[in-house]
């Protein structure tokens, strides 16, 4: 049962896999609110299904990250330890390499509160919702910038991907 499991899976994978819409990427956001500010580095993977002629694409993305700037609100130490984001972009491909999109995003925020050396670890998922910017540098290569919001927190990101 396995091995014909595994055959029908790599049978429906192979068109994805030989088509050239795979990319990844990686980028710096800014977790902020009124009271906070957080940095974390990603690292995303992506696939865009777009129609042939059509400036319009869906791209489905994941993202994983980890905090590398924490901060502080009253003597309690904030960093973050992992960042998920799941989304689905609709992307609108002008003519002279530039893009915009918009998309819905399900995202994990896991962060830690350290006081006076005990610490307390929390982490939730929140739908939220965002849109961006984008510029081809070349066929492979391209450069954006994003804004997100889950539930009051902003999610600003700068960014690279690239295709294969």
């Amino acid at each position: 049962m396995f091995k014909k499991s595994l055959i029908a899976l790599s049978l429906l994978a192979l068109p994805l896999t030989a088509s050239a819409n795979w990319s990844a990427g990686g980028g710096y956001a800014n977790l902020s609110d009124e009271d906070l500010s957080l940095g974390v580095i990603y690292g995303s993977i992506a696939y865009e299904f777009a129609q042939e002629g059509s400036k319009f694409s869906f791209m489905p993305e994941l993202r994983l990250g980890t905090g590398i700037s924490d901060d502080n609100m009253d003597g309690v130490k904030l960093e973050v330890e992992r960042f998920t984001a799941l989304s689905v972009r609709g992307q609108y491909n002008f003519d002279n390499g530039f893009y915009a999109y918009a998309m819905p995003s399900y995202a994990n925020l896991d962060v830690k509160a350290s006081y006076r050396g005990a610490s307390y670890s929390d982490d939730e998922w929140e739908l939220g919702f965002g849109a961006g910017v984008g510029k081809k540098l070349n066929d492979k290569t391209s450069v954006e910038a994003s804004f997100e919001n889950y539930d009051g927190l902003d999610v600003f990101t700068v960014g690279f991907k690239y295709s294969f």
